[in-house]
């Protein structure tokens, strides 16, 4: 239970870090968070963040525009639904299990 819990977690942050990204689209001199999802010693999913070093794109000579990709973070959003849609499949499933090894265990005949 505790691998779907992270996976959940760091489907959560993948999700947000794109939605910030998006957010902050137009916002001069923004650097993209980048998420990746790995796992840990474990095998238990888990997400890392960090904050691009790449400009964007020269305004002025002060002035850069940001360097979100949005083709990249639609993407990023979709693994995240696809992600929470898996681990809560898996989380029903194994909920449906319990209950059916429930009732093998405690009906009398």
């Amino acid at each position: 239970m505790n691998d779907l819990l992270s996976s959940l977690r760091a489907n959560s942050m993948l999700l947000a870090n794109a939605s910030s990204n998006v957010a902050n689209l137009n916002t001069p001199n923004y650097k993209s968070i980048t998420t990746t999802l790995t796992s840990d010693t474990a095998g238990a999913p888990e997400a890392a963040t960090s904050r691009t070093t790449t400009h964007g794109a020269l305004i002025d000579r002060s002035t850069c525009s940001s360097n979100v990709e949005l083709p990249q973070e639609f993407c990023d959003m979709m693994r995240a639904r696809r992600g929470y849609e898996s681990a809560l499949c898996a989380i029903s499933t194994r909920e449906d299990m319990f209950n059916d090894l429930m009732s093998v265990l405690t009906d009398p005949e």
